[in-house]
């Protein structure tokens, strides 16, 4: 659950990033998502202490179920595991993406493998679905990363350049 621990990176990175513009790429502020009481990482991680006012935000709660499912398909010895949505055209019927889910491993150095999580489709579609957090402006990038890591953070970039 990332439910006390990412509700400031998200309100942050989903609604009022100054930095965010249609000309540069951008950066979320990491935040934890923390182990479960067993140690793993690969289960659903666990609460910690926050601000519990906003725990149960929607854009909370869009962030913990892409991990939900992303977790399901991270092999033992994740160290980071990236979604990274590109978009590949725009049109008056809408735009069209694709997803991309790379892991890196313990003592793998900087290589990436491909991934499943539980439902690739289903993590594109919720990756693009934060965009209803974001200012109306700040809608039309080009390129989503969201990257967990092992340690319990998370981030989340948006790129607006081809």
């Amino acid at each position: 659950m990332l439910k006390r621990c990412c509700t400031a990176a998200l309100c942050t990175a989903l609604l009022a990033h100054p930095a965010w513009g249609q000309d540069k790429p951008a950066a979320a502020t990491s935040k934890a998502v923390p182990k479960s009481a067993t140690g793993s990482t690969k289960s659903r991680a666990a609460p910690q202490q926050g601000a519990a006012a906003e725990a149960d935000s929607p854009g909370v709660m869009a962030v913990e179920a892409i991990f939900a499912c992303v977790a399901q398909g991270l092999p033992d010895g994740w160290q980071r595991a990236w979604v990274i949505v590109t978009e590949l055209s725009e049109s008056a019927k809408g735009r069209t993406f694709e997803a991309r889910y790379q892991v890196s491993l313990e003592g793998a150095g900087e290589s990436r493998w491909n991934f499943v999580p539980c439902n690739a489709r289903d993590v594109a579609e919720r990756v693009y679905g934060l965009n209803d957090f974001l200012e109306p402006g700040k809608r039309q990038w080009k390129v989503a990363t969201l990257l967990f890591t092992q340690d319990g953070k998370f981030e989340l970039k948006y790129d607006y350049t081809r």
